[in-house]
C-alpha cells in the first residue's frame, strides 16, 4: 500500500504509472480534502445503517476530542490538580468524554440486540469495545473522586483506569483499534488513486 501511495504520489495526472515525475500540488490537496471530508464525517458509505454511522462517528470524534483535552490538559494544567467544572479543558473532555461514551453505548447495544451485527461479531469485536468503554467510563469515575478529594478513591479508580488503556493498546493490532491508522491511510489512497484515474 505505501510503495503504491509513493508511486500515486510520484505520478503526474494523466500520465502512466512508473513516470518519476513530481506530482502537482493541487492533485495531492484534493485527495487529502476529500479524505479528510469523508473521515471528518464518519466514512457514511462505509456503515451498513445509520445506527452504525452515529456510533461510528461519536466514538471518533470523541476519540480525537479527548485525545486534545489529554494533550492540553498537560500544557496547562502541569501540576496536575482538577481543574474547575466549567474550564474550557474540562469541558471540552467532558463533553467528548460523554460523545465518546455514547457512542460506545450504541455499538455495544446494536452488537447486542440486532442479529445481524451480533452474527459477525467475534470475542475481539467485544474485547475492544468492551475495553474502550471501560476506559471512558473510568475516566469520569477517576473525575468524580478527585472532584470529592475521597482518600483513596483516586488512586484505584486510576489504575483501573489505566488497566483498560493498557488492555486497547496491548490488543491494538488484533482488534479494530487498528482502524485509526488503517482506516484514515486506505481513504488517503483510495482518493489519490481515484483523483490519478481522472
Amino acid at each position: 500500500l505505501l510503495q503504491e501511495t509513493i508511486e500515486v504520489l510520484r505520478t503526474p495526472a494523466g500520465a502512466g504509472p512508473g513516470s518519476g515525475e513530481g506530482a502537482p500540488r493541487g492533485r495531492v490537496g484534493r485527495a487529502f480534502a476529500a479524505a479528510a471530508r469523508e473521515i471528518a464525517g464518519g466514512g457514511m458509505r462505509e456503515c451498513e445503517d445509520a445506527q452504525q454511522w452515529v456510533g461510528h462517528f461519536l466514538t471518533m470524534w470523541g476519540f480525537v476530542g479527548l485525545f486534545v483535552t489529554t494533550s492540553l490538559d498537560a500544557v496547562v494544567n502541569r501540576a496536575a490538580d482538577p481543574l474547575p467544572l466549567l474550564h474550557p479543558v474540562r469541558l471540552l473532555g467532558n463533553v467528548t468524554g460523554i460523545m465518546f461514551v455514547a457512542g460506545l453505548t450504541l455499538a455495544l447495544a446494536r452488537r447486542a440486540l440486532l442479529s445481524r451485527a451480533r452474527s459477525t461479531s467475534k470475542l475481539g469485536d467485544w474485547t475492544f469495545l468492551i475495553s474502550l468503554w471501560g476506559a471512558g467510563a473510568t475516566g469520569f469515575v477517576v473525575q468524580w473522586y478527585a472532584d470529592n478529594a475521597a482518600a483513596r478513591g483516586p488512586s484505584w479508580s486510576y489504575l483501573i483506569h489505566l488497566a483498560f488503556i493498557g488492555l486497547i493498546l496491548a490488543a491494538a493490532p488484533w482488534t479494530k483499534f487498528i482502524h485509526a491508522v488503517w482506516r484514515p491511510s486506505w481513504v488517503l489512497y483510495r482518493q489519490l488513486t481515484a483523483d490519478g484515474d481522472r
